[in-house]
């Protein structure tokens, strides 16, 4: 009996140090950018990535965008969700301490064209357009920009969260040639173009399948010893 309860803890431990000592973990995360001319509706990023403690690389961004505006503020009908499956872009930005991806809409981060005609994805200090002038040539494009601290799970300082950013360029609900996004005055210069700003971020790490199963595994041989002793 002794052995067995050995190797049940050794089970429960072997378990917890997999997941600690993983350079390579998955989490999901929320982003939240408030949205004060569609109250109640914000703009929220939901998605899941895998970050790689050891290089701090960030892979597998993706996930589904609100669409505020497309939420019936009357009819309560509930808000459009666009799916980002493309991460495209991503660094690391060694003053903010951590590193930074965005996931698009399409394969491509064509997203905007600028009232000075340079296309370009990131956010700036004017409006944005998408085909501007005309919205016959939107690319239909959205994209979340999302900041991941060195230690993933620690809450994100107010200079890093000025730096997340959204856009929504894609038709329907949204402003034709204008998109709609999501952006600081201390990050890039402006609000988005609804006056939308990044409110806030969570991050929570998510248990590797073979992790929780040898972590069940041993806690269920520990269930099964106490059983056998009460019984008996």
């Amino acid at each position: 009996m002794k052995s067995i309860s050995l190797l049940c803890s050794a089970l429960v431990l072997l378990g917890g140090a997999s997941v600690a000592q993983a350079a390579t973990s998955s989490y999901s995360v929320t982003t939240t950018w408030y949205e004060p001319e569609t109250r109640p509706y914000d703009s929220i990023f939901i998605g899941s990535f895998t970050y790689d403690d050891a290089t701090r690389t960030l892979s597998n961004l993706q996930g589904s965008l609100s669409e505020s505006m497309s939420g019936g503020l009357q009819s309560g009908t509930p808000m459009t969700w666009l799916t980002l499956s493309h991460q495209l872009v991503s660094w690391y930005d060694g003053t903010l301490g951590g590193t930074f991806a965005a996931t698009f809409r399409n394969p491509t981060t064509t997203t905007f064209t600028t009232s000075f005609g340079s296309d370009t994805w990131l956010p700036g200090g004017e409006v944005l357009y998408a085909g501007f002038p005309s919205a016959i040539a939107n690319p239909g494009n959205a994209y979340a920009l999302i900041f991941v601290p060195d230690n993933p799970l620690a809450q994100l300082t107010q200079a890093q969260l000025d730096k997340l950013a959204y856009a929504d360029c894609a038709p329907g609900g949204m402003m034709g040639a204008t998109c709609m996004t999501g952006t600081s005055i201390a990050g890039y210069g402006a609000l988005g173009t609804m006056s939308g700003y990044p409110l806030s971020q969570s991050i929570a790490a998510v248990p590797e399948p073979e992790s929780s199963a040898m972590f069940l595994a041993g806690l269920g041989v520990m269930g099964w010893i106490a059983f056998r002793r009460k019984a008996s």
